[in-house]
């Protein structure tokens, strides 16, 4: 009989450096260390996304509808405003862009973010801290650089 592999932890501090070592490397190797400069210091802007996994939801909360991955929701090549907290001010902001831009309500277990716009080349183009209060005017000019002008 076969015995599972063991994990990094099991297997030592020299096994959790190399796949450490080897999640940098594949990173390097599919951009993610790539950081672009938007205008924003947040840690998430002008890299690419994170991807997420999400449990997206009908207006009425206690329904939950599916699970998927946030590269799902880039594959329609349309840029996307992921609502993490249910913040309808984020989502009234991007309403001229419905023609353009997919706005995502759904839940995730990060806890460092409101809010993310997220270009279609999966780079993010915006993000709202957790928390912060929102000023439209940044959100509305990354959708209209981005996603050309509202509808």
């Amino acid at each position: 009989m076969r015995r599972p592999a063991a994990s990094a932890t099991e297997r030592g501090p020299c096994a959790r450096t190399l796949d450490e070592a080897h999640r940098y490397v594949a990173d390097m190797l599919a951009g993610m260390d790539v950081r672009y400069d938007l205008g924003d210091d947040h840690r998430f802007v002008g890299t690419l996304c994170p991807d997420l996994k999400l449990t997206l939801e009908r207006p009425d909360p206690d329904v939950v509808t599916a699970v998927t991955r946030s590269a799902d929701l880039l594959r329609e090549g349309r840029g996307l405003l992921l609502d993490l907290v249910y913040r309808a001010e984020v989502r009234d902001a991007a309403a001229a862009w419905t023609g353009r831009v997919n706005t995502v309500t759904a839940r995730t277990d990060r806890v460092d973010v409101d809010a993310l716009l997220i270009r279609p080349d999966g780079c993010v183009a915006r993000a709202l801290p957790t928390g912060q209060d929102l000023d439209a005017t940044p959100l509305m000019r990354a959708l209209g650089t981005w996603s050309g002008q509202p509808a």
